[in-house]
């Protein structure tokens, strides 16, 4: 009995040692990361992503990030010059389908690709358990919020940039 008692509070000492030695709610800012461009397109240093910028974290098996693309590509159409967007295929290990999934949504924000899910517990990356996501990007580059959330409406996206970049669209 006592050696059970010791076990459980040795194991849960450990555990609260580790959650405090990788502690990611204190990182702000984007992972130092180098991620490939989807299909051939030029990398991308997630640490030099200058802001203010919207970061669209998807994958082709994904029915909510399927149907959120052509709202992104609105507003990246509408608004790219002001707000950069960055699409982020997470690990999805579907490359045919990604590829048609983009032709299909026209989509013309820049894409790169993070099949091992390298930007999981990253920096500013929460552990993602859903998808999609959605990541704020400051000015500085601090990320202002991240969000497990489908965008459905351009209107929506415009007021969760306002109100996390304070950029009046």
């Amino acid at each position: 009995m006592i050696r059970a008692l010791v076990a459980v509070v040795a194991c849960l000492a450990l555990v609260g040692c580790a959650s405090g030695a990788t502690d990611q709610a204190t990182d702000d800012r984007l992972p130092d990361l180098t991620l490939a461009g989807f299909d051939g397109a030029p990398p991308v240093d997630l640490g030099e992503l200058p802001g203010p910028a919207v970061i669209s974290v998807w994958a082709s098996w994904c029915g909510p990030c399927r149907r959120e693309m052509p709202i992104l590509e609105e507003f990246h159409a509408t608004y790219g010059h002001r707000v950069a967007l960055l699409g982020i295929d997470f690990q999805d290990r579907q490359t045919e389908k990604a590829r048609a999934l983009v032709e299909q949504t026209g989509v013309t924000y820049p894409l790169v690709e993070d099949e091992a899910g390298d930007i999981n517990g990253r920096g500013a990356f929460p552990l993602l358990r859903g998808l999609p996501a959605v990541a704020f990007v400051a000015d500085d580059g601090t990320v202002a919020h991240v969000e497990a959330v489908e965008i459905e409406s351009v209107d929506q996206l415009v007021s969760m940039v306002e109100e996390h970049l304070g950029e009046e669209l």
